[in-house]
C-alpha cells in the first residue's frame, strides 16, 4: 500500500513555488508513494505551520533581511528560514531541506536533518529528497504516532469501558510507555522495515548500543573514553550495585582497538598488498570477532568483540586487563566521556562471559595419547 508524504514548502516566489510543487509531486519520486505539498509563501504563515502542522519533510526559502508583508523590517531577520528552523526545533522533529539562493550563509546549520541546497539546482534538491526517505526516519516517525493511536484508541478505549480503574495511579500512562517500548524493540523494527525478516537473522551492529547513553550515573555497559589516554573502557560492575547504591568503585574492562590484534593486521596487509586472502586468514578474523578466538594462545572467553559503528570504533575486550578507580574520582568531570551503553542483552551477555572466565577452574589434563594407546592395546589382547 502506498504511503502518502505531507511536505510544507516555502518560498515567497509564487513561481518557484510552483515549481516546486510540480517537481516534489512528480509521481515516482518516491517509488509508489505519493506526495503533496502544503505551500506558503509568507515566513509568518510558515512559522505558524512548523509549530502546529503534520509534516514529514520542510522545504525552506531563506529570507535575508527583507520584511514581508506587515512584518517590521528589524523583525524580517528573526522571521527568516533560520528562524522558522529554531521554532520547528522547540516544537517537533521535521527533516528540514534549505532551498535558497543565500546557501553560503547557512551551511552551519547543515547536518544528517538539516540539508542545505542552491536554489535553481533542482535535480540536487530531488536527489536529497530521496535521500532523506532513504533514511527511514519519516517512516520510523509514523510507525511511533501509529503505534501510539492504535493502541489507544483501539485497545485501551474499550478496557477503560469496562474497566474503571485503569486509570489508577498512571496505569494508562505506564503501559503506553511499555507498549512504545515493545514496538521500538530491535525485532519489531526489523520486522516494521522489512515485514519478511526472519526472527533468526543476524542482527545490525548498531543494535548493541544505546547512543547516546540515556540513564544518570555510572551503569553496567557505559563505555568511556579517557580524556588521559584515549583509550576505551567498559563498566562491568553489577547493575543491582549501582541501582542500589553499593558500588565504592568502578570496575572497568579495557576495550582495546581491533588493530591491536594480527588477526587483523595480517588481513589488513594482504588487502593493501592487493594479495588474496586465504581460508585460514580469514577463519582467523572470524573467529577473532566471533568471540572464539584461538590463535596466539587461544582463551576465547578472554575477549569480546563490540562492533565498530559511526560513533564508536571497533573494539574488543579484554578481561584480563582491568582497572579500579573509586567512583567519586570516576564521575568527578574530564576524566572519562561516556560514548554509548551496551544495551540488553548485550551488556548483560558480557557480564556473564565475564564471571565465566574468572570463574574457571583448571584441572590438569590426562596424557590423552596414552590413554588412547592403552585402549587400542587392550583391544589386541
Amino acid at each position: 500500500m502506498a504511503n502518502i508524504w505531507n511536505f510544507l514548502v516555502f518560498d515567497d516566489d509564487q513561481g518557484i513555488l510552483d515549481l516546486l510543487v510540480e517537481l516534489l509531486e512528480e509521481p515516482g519520486l518516491l517509488g509508489d508513494d505519493i506526495v503533496r505539498c502544503k505551500t506558503v509563501n509568507n515566513f509568518a504563515e510558515a512559522q505558524q505551520y512548523v509549530k502546529t502542522g503534520n509534516f514529514d519533510l520542510v522545504v525552506l526559502d531563506l529570507q535575508d533581511g527583507i520584511a514581508d508583508a506587515g512584518i517590521r523590517a528589524a523583525d524580517a531577520e528573526q522571521l527568516s528560514g533560520e528562524r522558522i528552523l529554531c521554532v520547528l526545533k522547540e516544537n517537533q522533529f521535521i527533516p528540514v531541506i534549505f532551498h535558497t539562493g543565500y546557501a553560503d550563509k547557512i551551511v552551519h546549520l547543515e547536518s544528517h536533518f538539516v540539508k542545505v541546497v542552491r536554489k535553481g539546482a533542482t535535480d540536487e534538491l530531488m536527489r536529497v529528497v530521496v535521500d532523506t526517505f532513504q533514511t527511514k526516519l519519516p517512516s520510523l516517525i509514523r510507525y511511533i504516532q501509529d503505534e501510539q493511536r492504535k493502541y489507544l484508541w483501539g485497545h485501551v478505549e474499550e478496557q477503560w469501558n469496562s474497566n474503571s480503574e485503569l486509570n489508577a495511579d498512571g496505569e494508562i500512562a505506564y503501559l503506553l510507555a511499555r507498549r512504545l517500548a515493545n514496538s521500538l524493540s530491535s525485532l519489531s523494527i526489523r520486522r516494521f522495515f522489512n515485514p519478511e525478516h526472519d526472527a533468526q537473522a543476524k542482527i545490525h551492529p548498531v543494535e548493541y548500543y544505546i547512543w547516546p547513553s540515556i540513564n544518570p550515573g555510572v551503569n553496567l555497559g557505559d563505555i568511556y573514553q579517557s580524556a588521559e589516554n584515549g583509550g576505551f573502557y567498559l563498566v562491568i560492575n553489577p547493575a543491582c550495585d549501582f541501582e542500589q547504591g553499593k558500588a565504592e568503585i568502578v570496575l572497568l574492562v579495557r576495550c582495546r582497538a581491533i588493530e591491536e590484534f594480527p588477526e587483523f593486521n595480517q588481513v589488513k596487509n594482504l588487502v593493501e598488498g592487493d594479495l588474496e586472502i586465504s581460508g585460514a586468514k580469514r577463519k582467523e578474523l572470524v573467529s577473532l570477532v566471533g568471540d572464539n578466538r584461538k590463535a596466539a594462545g587461544g582463551q576465547p572467553d578472554r575477549y569480546k568483540y563490540l562492533p565498530g559503528t559511526s560513533f564508536i570504533p571497533h573494539l574488543i575486550t579484554d578481561f584480563q586487563s582491568l582497572s579500579q578507580v573509586p567512583i567519586g574520582e570516576f564521575l568527578e568531570g574530564g576524566k572519562f566521556d561516556r560514548i554509548a551503553t551496551l544495551d540488553t542483552p548485550f551488556a548483560e551477555g558480557v557480564q556473564a562471559k565475564f564471571a565465566r572466565y574468572y570463574g574457571r577452574f583448571g584441572v590438569p589434563d590426562l596424557d590423552f595419547e596414552a590413554v588412547a594407546a592403552n585402549l587400542i592395546l587392550s583391544m589386541r589382547r
